[in-house]
């Protein structure tokens, strides 16, 4: 399972955003992989999966996507958003 984050380095809530997801990627080690993304170096992932505005948060399983989320939220914020999303895929220790 993976959460495309995409950002850019111009955007300034992008940049706040990305100490969320660092924060996320250390507690969801294992369970979910993230990968940041830079619009404007992979104009066409973002195409692919239709990022209108910055930053963006996807979650995949493949190519199938699982939901996600538009714009900075904070760390818990994110955290219930990504859990309740892919709470299916999640061993019973982090559904809390």
């Amino acid at each position: 399972m993976k959460a495309l984050v995409f950002t850019s380095k111009y955007c300034p809530y992008c940049r706040a955003f990305e100490k969320v997801v660092e924060r996320l990627m250390g507690e969801l080690n294992g369970t979910v992989e993230f990968e940041v993304v830079d619009v404007d170096e992979k104009r066409e992932l973002a195409e692919k999966y239709e990022v209108l505005m910055l930053p963006t948060l996807v979650l995949a399983d493949g190519d199938k996507v699982l939901g996600g989320f538009m714009g900075f939220a904070d760390y818990k914020t994110a955290r219930k958003a990504i859990l309740e999303q892919i709470s299916a895929f999640l061993k019973p220790d982090y559904k809390n």
